[in-house]
């Protein structure tokens, strides 16, 4: 066969790789559909072939450049691990891997939420059965002897003393060390991580139900649901994160030890870095719109609503990348 007679026959198969070459390197592998990554995976190992046998049916010099070059460009988008630059890789992780891992390690959340449940109710009604109760789970709150005398007015009036940006700031710093230790000490089998949530929930009961005695209930959550909603969640998932650590050091089933801790601290440590914008935005909203003169009703809205945009953005991003695109190439992202 002449060059020009190979090169006609294999004409249209480099026009698509080239194609799909192009497409992906302006948009990624997920810019392809799955049946087109497919196809770029089926075309590439052909086109590595026809490199050498162009050189064999001495094809035009410029058309082996070519050739040479594509096949170049296709190995590249398939098996190199693209050095992404910070940002890009920050926003990879919250876009795909993050919500991911999340719904992974789910059974966490689960049990987190279930131990501050029972630590929260148990308090409250502890408290609401025995009003002096609320003392022994919040020592040092507010004491209201008279209904009239505490109005949502004078909860909120505290917070305006301070300025905006520096009370933000420091609340979030608080947060997060609250977090931090929910998350850390879970490398003592999660007994750690445990008590630092009963103590949270325990303390978030007895104080609710302390306002609930003196029937200020609305104005309590009209001062805590616009941070308060969003901060629980996200000390939830770093508490899911300790019990993750737990789990790892005294359930390390047929792994070693060691390697089921390195696995399970590579898992915590990721979920726990992805509560940072959540306890941002928490913070945010304590420092700005919990202090302000918006009506509870609006606050209290603002809360949820905020806190469901969270929830629904862990459950569903992430799942419309190609499962080709984590599983195709062992230089590309293991999903599994």
């Amino acid at each position: 066969m002449t060059g020009a007679g190979f090169s006609e026959t294999r004409q249209a198969r480099w026009d698509r790789l080239e194609a799909l070459v192009s497409r992906a390197q302006k948009g990624g592998l997920r810019a392809l559909t799955e049946t087109e990554l497919h196809e770029l995976t089926r075309l590439y190992p052909a086109a590595a072939v026809d490199v050498a046998r162009a050189r064999l049916h001495q094809a035009d010099p410029g058309r082996q450049r070519r050739m040479n070059q594509l096949a170049i460009a296709a190995h590249g988008l398939l098996y190199r691990r693209t050095s992404a630059g910070g940002l890009q890789a920050v926003w990879h992780f919250f876009r795909g891997d993050y919500p991911r891992l999340f719904r992974r390690l789910w059974p966490c959340l689960v049990l987190a939420t279930v131990i501050f449940l029972v630590g929260a109710l148990g308090a409250y009604v502890s408290s609401r059965l025995v009003p002096s109760h609320a003392y022994l789970f919040v020592p040092h709150g507010l004491d209201v002897s008279d209904p009239g005398e505490v109005t949502s007015a004078d909860i909120s009036e505290r917070f305006r003393q301070m300025p905006n940006p520096p009370m933000a700031a420091g609340i979030m710093s608080n947060n997060i060390s609250v977090a931090f230790h929910a998350f850390a000490l879970g490398i003592t089998a999660g007994i750690g991580t445990c008590y630092v949530l009963l103590m949270n929930a325990m303390m978030l009961g007895g104080f609710a139900a302390h306002f609930a005695n003196h029937g200020l209930s609305y104005p309590l959550w009209s001062f805590l649901a616009p941070h308060g909603v969003l901060e629980i969640f996200a000390i939830l998932v770093s508490a899911a994160a300790g019990l993750r650590l737990g789990f790892a050091l005294a359930l390390p089933g047929a792994r070693t030890r060691g390697a089921s801790l390195r696995l399970g601290a590579r898992d915590a440590v990721l979920l726990v870095l992805g509560t940072i914008p959540m306890f941002a935005v928490a913070a945010f909203m304590e420092g700005f719109v919990t202090p302000s003169y918006l009506p509870g009703a609006v606050k209290i809205v603002l809360g949820v609503t905020i806190a469901a945009v969270v929830v629904a953005y862990l459950l569903l991003v992430g799942r419309d990348a190609p499962a080709g695109v984590r599983h195709v190439h062992a230089g590309q992202e293991s999903d599994s």
